[in-house]
């Protein structure tokens, strides 16, 4: 497992920035949003790739340094370019109340590499290892086939409405969230990765063997 700095910025452009459309209507407005898609996976030297990111918010009395936050992501169509080099495939962020300039959590996913799946993904971290992740963010990858499976849910506050972007390429979900989650499994259902965040400022991160 390496360990790494990861910024705010870089999440929300990644996360909730970044923002677009798996699902032909847009849904009304609920408290709860709960995706499950098949994305494909980016290669880099030669392996299929996804990355976990998580961190646990900074909180210093009653204000945050940073949100909590969970994001999978993968390896970029051109490896050589330094122009969104890991898209994002689905995240979350939680804490409140959010630091300057941010004014709100939020979950998001992606359109373009992913689209909406039927399968059953568990939102548990069975099978894997783990606990709370750090406030420096630990990023871990794991090897994968060239399809999986990312079920990422939100429990918001107030109802909430899924805003696709304007490039048609990812959804947004913001506002004040509760509680999130997100898993990545094979297309059989085996577990890769799983975490969740919460109002609290607490991330969890836990992994199959092998991830690194």
């Amino acid at each position: 497992m390496t360990r790494a700095v990861v910024l705010v910025s870089v999440v929300i452009v990644g996360v909730l920035v970044a923002t677009a459309s798996a699902a032909p209507e847009r849904p009304a407005a609920t408290r709860i949003v709960d995706r499950t898609l098949t994305c494909r996976v980016g290669y880099f030297h030669g392996a299929r790739l996804v990355y976990l990111t998580v961190r646990s918010a900074a909180r210093h009395g009653d204000s945050l340094d940073w949100l909590a936050q969970a994001y999978v992501s993968t390896p970029g169509a051109n490896p050589l370019s330094t122009q969104n080099a890991r898209p994002t495939l689905a995240g979350v962020t939680a804490g409140w109340p959010p630091p300057p300039p941010l004014t709100t959590d939020g979950l998001g996913y992606e359109n373009a590499r992913c689209g909406p799946s039927r399968a059953r993904v568990a939102l548990t971290p069975k099978g894997l290892t783990g606990g709370v992740a750090s406030a420096f963010a630990d990023d871990v990858q794991c090897i994968v086939a060239k399809t999986v499976l990312v079920r990422v849910r939100a429990t918001f506050r107030d109802p909430v409405e899924e805003e696709p972007s304007k490039t048609g390429t990812y959804v947004n979900a913001l506002g004040r969230v509760v509680a999130g989650q997100i898993a990545v499994t094979t297309l059989a259902g085996k577990p890769i990765a799983y975490a969740d965040v919460a109002e609290g400022g607490r991330a969890r991160m836990f992994t199959k063997a092998g991830c690194l």
